[in-house]
């Protein structure tokens, strides 16, 4: 099980685990996705919520820490990430970058949390 330091990050959330992304609604779907994955055992895995605050994911300890150097993602830099992942790949299309401003960031998450559950189930993992 993950434990969260100080406190719990804002859900979803979206974890680059390097090769794969993790979109998670909860701390135990987290959990249970993590598990799946071969993890370097002493990683710090970048993770952003849906308030756009950065979190690290600590795989040596299996702990999410608001305690990270990027501490604010923009809706751009989300997309981005998903755009240049495998998850993307997978389902042969790309997160439109138009219109950001008329969508909230916690919108432009749960989109792609749900994009991400998609492909992850298709195969792109």
């Amino acid at each position: 099980m993950i434990r969260c330091l100080f406190r719990s990050p804002d859900f979803p959330v979206v974890c680059d685990a390097g090769s794969v992304l993790v979109g998670a609604s909860s701390l135990q779907d987290f959990s249970a996705q993590v598990a799946t994955l071969d993890l370097p055992p002493d990683g710090n895995l970048p993770v952003v919520d849906a308030s756009a605050e950065g979190w690290v994911f600590n795989t040596q300890h299996g702990v999410l820490s608001p305690l990270t150097i990027k501490k604010k993602w923009t809706k751009k830099e989300v997309i981005a990430m998903f755009n240049a992942s495998s998850a993307a790949a997978a389902l042969e299309g790309r997160y439109s970058e138009r219109s950001l401003s008329a969508k909230r960031f916690d919108r432009i998450l749960t989109e792609l949390v749900e994009l991400i559950r998609s492909a992850n189930k298709t195969g792109g993992r």
